[in-house]
């Protein structure tokens, strides 16, 4: 599968010591070089104790620097149970390097609270699951932000792994996210601040999906995905909703038609769309606001062009999932 191959061999690289080496451009058209991960002043008057009560960490408890400051990679997706299983695969691919870390025992396990999100760190690589939904995703950027901020990470880049509907692409294809859409298929993530309408683009890293697509070109483990273009650029939708915000006909409300349906994904497409979610506009948001390098790479489980539910047998699925995942 494409995401194993390809990831793998940028964390090798930064884990053997070689981060100049690593394809991953320290000059992203997003602005990485002045990325601070944090863009708040008022974080100066807590003074250190700030409880990320999500994540259950604190920089007055906990040696953040020494657990996270060597952060090179921020793997991010919804599934527990596929972000757990992706942490043991990256523990086995990193395992060999003497250099490689693992907090708290021999074998990922979850660091601090896990009743909202389950985290993990192997050597420089970051894992967590994020649930379902941009507010859900919002909430874990903005501690994961913070937790690296205090930690003294040094421009970590941020991928979001996980599964999609695709928008006239074949299922078992993998989705480098460009650009956030919303559901009126515009390009800004609004948000309601103090009673005002906030406005922010959703833009991608160009060098970090650039990267990407390069290691599908030069890596022969990925040469049938090359071959039968499995992997493309394009942008990304986010809903709100699994059902009537992405113009699903079989949810238990309804109040419009199939051709309703066909003619706004037809217009989405149209637009650039070739997947859609429910996280990636919130996360390209964010990551553009502060100058973070980052991308999402989703698998497709279907086309939504000819259908909206997932028919896959299970293996098939299985595959599909955990080749977007890894």
């Amino acid at each position: 599968m494409f995401l194993p191959h390809a990831t793998r061999t940028l964390l090798r690289r930064v884990s053997s010591g070689a981060r100049r080496a690593a394809p991953f451009s320290s000059s992203s058209s997003s602005s990485s070089s002045s990325s601070s991960l944090v863009d708040n002043p008022n974080l100066a008057d807590l003074a250190g104790n700030d409880y990320l009560y999500h994540i259950g960490l604190n920089p007055a408890q906990q040696d953040l620097r020494t657990l996270f400051g060597d952060v090179k990679f921020v793997c991010l997706g919804g599934s527990v149970n596929r972000m757990a299983e992706f942490a043991e695969t990256v523990a086995d691919e990193l395992g060999e390097h003497e250099s490689i870390s693992v907090p708290f025992g021999m074998r990922p396990s979850p660091i601090g609270k896990t009743d909202r999100y389950s985290m993990f760190k192997v050597g420089p690589v970051l894992i967590s699951s994020h649930g379902m939904g941009q507010p859900s995703m919002s909430i874990l950027l903005h501690e994961l932000a913070k937790l690296l901020h205090y930690a003294g990470a040094d421009d970590p880049a941020f991928i979001r792994l996980g599964t999609s509907g695709g928008l006239g692409v074949k299922p078992g294809t993998v989705v480098v996210t460009t650009e956030g859409f919303n559901g009126m298929l515009g390009n800004t993530y609004d948000l309601p601040v103090n009673g005002k309408m906030v406005s922010r683009p959703s833009r991608m890293s160009a060098d970090l999906v650039a990267d990407v697509l390069r290691a599908v070109e030069t890596r022969p483990e990925t040469s049938d995905l090359k071959h039968f273009k499995d992997v493309v650029a394009g942008g990304t939708m986010a809903a709100d909703c699994f059902y009537e915000g992405q113009g699903r006909l079989d949810g238990a409300i309804c109040d419009y038609e199939e051709g309703d349906k066909l003619e706004f994904l037809q217009r989405a497409h149209d637009a650039g769309v070739r997947n859609i979610e429910m996280e990636s506009l919130q996360f390209g948001a964010f990551a553009h606001r502060l100058g973070i390098r980052a991308t999402a790479c989703c698998v497709t489980l279907l086309n939504r062009l000819e259908g909206d539910q997932v028919r896959a047998f299970f293996g098939r699925h299985y595959s599909y999932c955990m080749g977007g995942v890894r």
